[in-house]
């Protein structure tokens, strides 16, 4: 296979790859947590909510912002384009995992009572959810490399 056309098909993979958690990030958590458990708890402050709202609409902004990198922006479909997406996608994740090693500094819990069940014999459901789309990362990270001759 020829040097351009080995390197358009790596490229359009590695898009795809990062465009799944990124569609992921922009679309669940938001509709996941608009309950009573999280966004809407009664029992929390409205400072909190305030927080949980930002937390939310912030998260679900810079997904969307990496998607029109990945699609629509002037880089779109580049090499290029596929790294800024990769760093953004990836802090969003990552801050998750700061936030869930942390949580014993804080008094976080993994989950509430009436919020989203464990999966995969008795996993959290976000562990188990944002590894997997961490893990799409490296692999759109690796497709994207630049290709030896």
């Amino acid at each position: 296979m020829p040097y351009n056309n080995r390197m358009k098909k790596g490229l359009a993979r590695a898009r795809l790859l990062v465009t799944l958690p990124a569609l992921f990030l922009a679309i669940v958590p938001p509709l996941v947590d608009l309950n009573e458990t999280h966004l809407l708890n009664p029992a929390w402050t409205g400072h909190a909510r305030l927080h949980t709202a930002w937390l939310l609409s912030s998260n679900s902004m810079i997904s969307l912002l990496s998607l029109w990198i990945l699609w629509r922006g002037a880089w779109a479909g580049t090499r290029e384009a596929i790294l800024l997406a990769t760093a953004l996608v990836g802090s969003i994740l990552a801050g998750f995992f700061v936030a869930a090693a942390s949580h014993p500094l804080y008094g976080g819990a993994f989950a509430d009572a009436g919020g989203v069940p464990p999966i995969l014999g008795g996993l959290d459901a976000n562990i188990v959810i944002f590894s997997a789309l961490s893990l799409l990362l490296p692999g759109a990270l690796f497709l994207a490399r630049k290709p030896t001759r």
